[in-house]
């Protein structure tokens, strides 16, 4: 399998990662969340087994290629300690 079969084999699972994602941002904190908090959600409703910071945190940064989040602040980590990203859904 070349690289370009293996982009289209993956594409339908990026993108219903990314509607996952909007779906917690749009239904959680009104102040946003990090990738950790939308992971955490994610996990508690069952829509993924484990938490994979890789799941959430390429899929943000695509989203914000798209115009479709950004970046509202930073929080420390709960878990690393460390400051991290807040994201939100652009408002149009």
């Amino acid at each position: 399998m070349n690289r370009r079969e293996a982009y289209n084999e993956i594409k339908p699972k990026r993108e219903s990662r990314k509607d996952m994602i909007l779906e917690v941002l749009k239904n959680g904190d009104p102040g946003g969340m990090t990738a950790e908090e939308i992971a955490q959600q994610l996990l508690h409703d069952g829509k993924i087994s484990h938490i994979d910071p890789n799941f959430t945190r390429p899929r943000l940064t695509e989203l914000k290629e798209d115009g479709v989040v950004e970046v509202v602040g930073k929080r420390r980590s709960q878990i690393t300690t460390r400051n991290t990203a807040v994201w939100k859904v652009v408002k149009h």
